[in-house]
């Protein structure tokens, strides 16, 4: 059991009811742990990178890292728009990737993989997923909603009745990065001790810059002797932000070696303006000294004049880095 888990027991063994005590810092954890958490046993050695639909290397003798460009899956406007909105499966936090679809894994049994989402497009997140575990692609692979989530399925097998996904996007991908930036320890919601109200106006400028519609930032104040910092929380299906009292938020997973991680991804990223190539080496070098597996994602942005990066904290590290590619 991971010392994240260990906390949350503690905060709430399963004698209690009330949920209360627990900060919702130590939930949005555990959701991602719980995410990104699949249901069968060990699997076999990864698969090699040819074949993948997104570029992978090797980052020193950790899960390989992703690069997207952002350009192919931004769809913020127009119809793919409101394709993403009409999706029922556009709600869930991430998604699910099965080679067969029958009663088992329709109750979320012998899940081949799962995780929160990576760029948003189900096809290319499942294949990525799935290589992690050291599994194939899905043949003709169809994207659904089911339950509120989305399934990647043969085409062959999906359900009757259900929603197929539209178009290659099931989340914006500015969502993604919300979703990532409200618990981001370097320079996102968990960077410092806000209050409600400071929480609140950064997650507004959040929206703002990511270009998302019809958000809407919540700020919820409670009066008497409650924490002085705040906590930010997502639900993608209502499209809302919800700031709360909390502690502060990253003191409850702070160890040496994470405070020492985002105090160089601080310097040398955050205040460095420099491309995703050199953004990445320092990611390397940042995410050394754990020992455990840390899953990095490169994601070209030639929009951005500098890169940015937000990371995870929980029952596992990951680390995101967004940027221009280097000039030619």
């Amino acid at each position: 059991m991971s010392d994240l888990m260990k906390r949350l027991s503690a905060a709430d063994p399963a004698r209690r009811a009330d949920l209360d005590s627990v900060d919702g810092a130590a939930f949005a954890a555990l959701r991602e742990e719980i995410t990104m958490t699949s249901t069968r046993g060990a699997t076999a050695p990864a698969l090699p990178a040819d074949g993948d639909p997104v570029r992978r290397r090797r980052r020193l003798g950790r899960r390989g890292s992703v690069a997207i460009g952002l350009a192919a899956v931004l769809t913020g406007g127009g119809v793919a728009y409101a394709a993403i909105q009409m999706f029922q499966g556009s709600s869930g936090e991430g998604v699910t990737c099965v080679h067969a679809w029958n009663e088992d894994t329709a109750e979320g049994l012998d899940i081949d993989a799962t995780g929160s989402w990576i760029t948003g497009d189900p096809y290319a997140d499942c294949a990525t997923l799935l290589a992690d575990e050291g599994l194939p692609p899905i043949e003709d692979p169809v994207a659904f909603a089911w339950d509120g989530q989305t399934i990647v399925a043969p085409a062959d097998q999906v359900p009757e009745g259900v929603q197929r996904l539209e178009g290659p996007q099931a989340v914006e991908s500015g969502v993604v990065e919300l979703q990532r930036s409200v618990i981001d320890p370097v320079d996102g919601g968990w960077s410092e001790c806000r209050s409600v109200a400071e929480g609140a106006a950064w997650a507004q400028g959040e929206i703002d810059r990511l270009g998302l519609q019809d958000w809407t930032v919540i700020p919820q104040e409670a009066g008497g002797t409650s924490p002085s910092c705040s906590t930010v929380e997502i639900n993608v299906g209502e499209r809302t932000v919800t700031v709360s009292p909390s502690d502060d938020p990253y003191q409850a997973l702070s160890t040496p070696e994470a405070d020492a991680m985002i105090d160089a991804l601080r310097d040398q990223v955050v205040d460095g303006c420099l491309f995703l190539d050199a953004a990445g080496a320092v990611v390397d070098e940042a995410v050394a000294p754990f020992d455990v597996e840390v899953p990095t994602t490169d994601m070209a942005d030639e929009s951005a004049e500098c890169a940015r990066v937000d990371v995870f904290l929980g029952g596992t590290v990951k680390v995101t880095v967004y940027g221009p590619s280097a000039a030619d």
